[in-house]
């Protein structure tokens, strides 16, 4: 058998072969959406930690430095109210005993801890602690 070519007429496999570059196609751009989505998921999920972060150094540093610039301080836990954020924080003052390598004792120093914590979902929190000394000569 001789094969002809038919005029004017594309060859009937030609018709398969277009379907199945339509479908690898559509599998391909598939697999591009795919990734795409899990990539702008992943973007968005750093975005978010790194947000909730911000927030809670940011109550933090809020809380040490009302708590350190008290004119007078004494040993002693404080308690804030729950910020506009969320973030729930404390801190806690005590007075340590410093000794010089002369055996010279400073008076009047105190430790400054803080803690800022913001619940997360269920069993997690994000919780961040900061400490400074902080020297108060007119405190007892």
């Amino acid at each position: 058998m001789a094969s002809t070519v038919r005029a004017g007429r594309p060859h009937p496999l030609a018709h398969g072969f277009a379907l199945l570059e339509i479908i690898m196609a559509l599998g391909l751009f598939s697999i591009v959406a795919v990734g795409m989505t899990r990539a702008l998921d992943q973007i968005a999920q750093t975005s978010r930690q790194a947000r909730q972060e911000a927030q809670v150094l940011r109550v933090l540093e809020s809380v040490l430095a009302e708590v350190s610039h008290q004119p007078e301080l004494k040993p002693t836990t404080v308690s804030f109210p729950k910020s506009a954020d969320g973030v729930d924080a404390k801190a806690s003052i005590s007075k340590v005993k410093l000794v010089t390598k002369d055996k010279t004792e400073l008076d009047h120093i105190f430790l400054v801890e803080a803690e800022a914590w913001l619940e997360t979902g269920f069993k997690k929190s994000l919780k961040r602690r900061m400490e400074t000394y902080v020297y108060s000569p007119t405190s007892p």
